[in-house]
């Protein structure tokens, strides 16, 4: 929600912003307004209007989710320095989400109440909501992906610091889930057991992933982590995606986890949180674009990452739909509720969906083998 009239001048008087502005540039700099910016679960974000400037993104680290702000706010910072040097000799309206360095040439700052902030350039473009996306949305959310890892194929990981320890751990979920359920102190509803019920059955596939990489069926490159719709941003003018944004979680990974990721976001189109679950679905005509936009970004994959995309798009969804459940089963310390079953919820949306997805094994299989043929 902007900030107008009053709140406007109080967000311009924060000492906080102004503070923070400070470390940032030598001359003064006089705030307009402020206001949240996107749906973040995760930190606090705000766009500043201020005079004589581009606005900018002003964001708050949150601790209790990332361990080591300090680290994710480096990682940041390099990806988005090799990505603006990678598409300097590009045709392409390729834009990246580039850090502002402080005045030390830091990538974020310590503020006296010890909270770590960053500034980010803004892009100035939109996300399509999830009700929207079409196929011309689904191929430039499949092209902008696969540009993404093309131009992140020659980044030296060493630079790279784990984000999160254990992110996209699906072994490791399990066993987090199956330790705070013990300990549950609420009575089980329908609800809580159908999903206790749906994980239980899915336990024993949960390795599928670390088993291929001991064999060297698959090998870790660099991925985003989170390229869900929500990430891609688009030309407000044209249907055309420009950027990926949110490269909190950039690090070492699968491809497969990453596409199904962005599968598992974009081919719903009832969203994370519909109001009836039966309007759940995974539409194959998306799948088949975005795919398609994937491949005509020129990104390449190994026959073992196109072997295991089913598998990515399945186990994706059933690690979100667990990490949602566990989340409820542990009183919502990670993802951000207005409800005290909102995380019940959203698992209950996760694992509908990946029964849907399991129905239609062969007919994406089949895409992937059409597509890469």
């Amino acid at each position: 929600m902007s900030k107008t009239g009053e709140d406007a001048v109080e967000a311009a008087r924060n000492p906080v912003l102004i503070w923070l502005l400070q470390h940032y540039f030598t001359d003064p700099v006089e705030i307009i307004r402020s206001e949240v910016l996107g749906r973040g679960r995760i930190h606090d974000t705000y766009l500043v209007h201020h005079r004589n400037r581009p606005p900018l993104v002003v964001q708050r680290l949150n601790r209790s989710v990332f361990p080591d702000p300090i680290c994710v706010a480096e990682n940041v910072a390099l990806v988005g320095e090799h990505l603006v040097r990678r598409c300097t000799d590009r045709t392409d309206d390729f834009r990246v989400l580039r850090t502002l360095p402080a005045r030390d040439g830091s990538s974020c700052v310590l503020s006296p109440a010890g909270e770590i902030w960053r500034i980010l350039e803004y892009i100035d473009a939109l996300p399509v909501p999830p009700a929207l996306i079409g196929a011309p949305h689904a191929f430039e959310v499949g092209r902008i992906l696969g540009c993404f890892h093309q131009l992140l194929s020659d980044f030296d990981a060493v630079h790279l610091c784990r984000p999160l320890p254990g992110f996209h751990d699906l072994p490791g979920y399990c066993r987090d889930y199956e330790r705070v359920l013990v300990h549950f102190p609420h009575r089980r509803s329908g609800d809580l057991l159908a999903c206790c019920t749906l994980v239980d059955r899915r336990l024993g596939s949960a390795s599928v992933f670390a088993e291929a990489l001991a064999r060297g069926d698959l090998v870790e490159r660099v991925v985003h982590g989170d390229p869900k719709g929500d990430n891609v941003l688009f030309d407000r003018q044209a249907d055309r995606a420009v950027a990926l944004v949110d490269l909190d979680t950039v690090s070492l990974g699968v491809v497969p986890y990453d596409l199904g990721d962005c599968l598992r976001s974009l081919c719903n189109p009832a969203g994370e949180r519909p109001t009836e679950r039966n309007r759940i679905s995974f539409d194959l005509g998306l799948c088949r674009r975005l795919l398609t936009g994937y491949h005509a970004s020129g990104a390449l994959l190994t026959d073992g990452e196109r072997h295991y995309l089913y598998q990515g798009v399945r186990l994706v969804t059933f690690e979100l739909g667990l990490r949602f459940l566990t989340d409820y089963l542990a009183e919502n310390r990670y993802f951000r509720v207005v409800h005290p079953e909102d995380n019940l919820r959203r698992a209950l949306v996760q694992f509908e969906l990946l029964q849907v997805i399991e129905k239609q094994q062969a007919a994406i299989e089949s895409l992937v083998d059409e597509i890469w043929r």
